[in-house]
Order: C-alpha cells, then sequence, then structure tokens
C-alpha cells in the first residue's frame, strides 16, 4: 500500500480524467480501458511513467510507488 494520500485537489484532479472509476484519499480504482492501454504498452517495452503521462494522468500526484505498482498483472 503507498504511503502518500491524496489530496482534494488531487483527487479532483484524478477523478476528472475518463480512466479513474473512484479514488479515495489512500486508493484510486482505474477502468478497464486504462489496464488494458497501459498493459498493452508495457508489453511494447514502454515506462510507467510515459504511459500514465500518454494517458493524462500526472504520475506526481499518483506516486512513484504506485506508478511502478502499476506493472502488476491486469487480471
Amino acid at each position: 500500500m503507498a504511503n502518500k494520500k491524496f489530496t482534494k485537489e488531487e483527487m479532483n484532479h484524478l477523478r476528472a480524467s475518463p480512466y479513474v472509476l473512484d479514488v479515495s484519499p489512500s486508493i484510486v480504482h482505474f477502468s478497464a480501458k486504462f489496464k488494458e492501454l497501459f498493459w498493452n504498452s508495457i508489453q511494447e517495452g514502454k515506462e510507467p511513467r510515459d504511459i500514465v503521462i500518454e494517458l493524462g494522468i500526472d504520475p506526481d500526484i499518483l506516486g512513484e510507488y504506485r506508478v511502478n505498482g502499476l506493472k502488476g498483472d491486469p487480471k
């Protein structure tokens, strides 16, 4: 679990993304489409931080721990 808690502003920023289903101060839930696009990009050899940026999400809001944790199995 990530130690970084989201501020209200950060949660609002994340909620504005079409790829975010829900967000709380400690957890963000991404859509199936985000997971599919992310996983396909990982398979192409792209870095997680670059993928998140391409999908319109600020990786600094997520934090390094969460961004790198996205590499897990998408299922």
